[in-house]
Parts: structure tokens; C-alpha cells; sequence
């Protein structure tokens, strides 16, 4: 014989709350200051969002750090492209049109992504 107490028949454990009797506060229930069940119901609740944030106008010396970092990209990429130009012995106008495409765009779209980039991450 094992030394475990011994189990209900039904194999389901007893409660072991206490079974004294309702709770202190039950009788508090049937005031009549409580609304009875139904009557009354509050609607849902409306949600109120909040105002939008107002986005300042962009000032002139904004205007002029975008102009002055474009006009930087786009010089940027004429060097590059110079330098190319050079280094593959360019002689014609239409060779270093030819460099200034196949070069030229690629940079331009890589400076454009990096000026994207640093203005999102300030």
C-alpha cells in the first residue's frame, strides 16, 4: 500500500475554497442606487484622435542646404565621370557622352540615395 492519501472515488479533486457562504459584498448588490441590468447602456465610446502635428514651411536656408547638396552630388558625379573619361582614353565628344551614361546615371541614382538616406536618419 502506497503512503498517498487517499483519492475521491469520482477521480475529480475536491474544492478547496471554503463553502462558508456568500461573500461580504454580495448584499451590496441589491441597493436601488445600481442601475437593474438593461437599462441605461452606455454607447461605445468615441475615440478622439489627436491633431496633426504641424510641419514648419521649409526656410530659405533649408532651400539652400538642398540646392547646395545636390549642386555638390551633381559635381561629384561630373568628376567621377571625368575621371573615367580619362582613365579609358576618351577622344570624342560622343565617347565621353557614351561614359557620361553608362557612368553617369548609376552615380547620379547612388548620390541621390544617399542624400535620401541622410536627410531620413537626422
Amino acid at each position: 500500500m502506497s503512503d498517498d492519501p487517499p483519492r475521491p472515488a469520482s477521480g475529480q479533486q475536491s474544492d478547496p475554497r471554503p463553502t462558508t457562504g456568500a461573500p461580504a459584498w454580495w448584499g451590496a448588490l441589491e441597493r436601488p442606487d445600481l442601475p437593474s441590468d438593461g437599462d441605461d447602456v452606455l454607447g461605445p465610446t468615441p475615440v478622439m484622435t489627436p491633431d496633426p502635428v504641424p510641419v514648419p514651411e521649409p526656410t530659405p536656408s533649408r532651400r539652400s542646404i538642398r540646392w547646395r547638396a545636390w549642386s555638390f552630388n551633381v559635381v561629384f558625379v561630373l568628376v567621377a565621370v571625368l575621371i573615367v573619361c580619362v582613365g579609358l582614353g576618351v577622344v570624342s565628344v560622343s565617347m565621353f557622352l557614351t561614359c557620361l551614361l553608362l557612368f553617369g546615371v548609376p552615380l547620379t541614382v547612388a548620390a541621390g540615395a544617399a542624400t535620401v538616406v541622410a536627410r531620413r536618419s537626422r
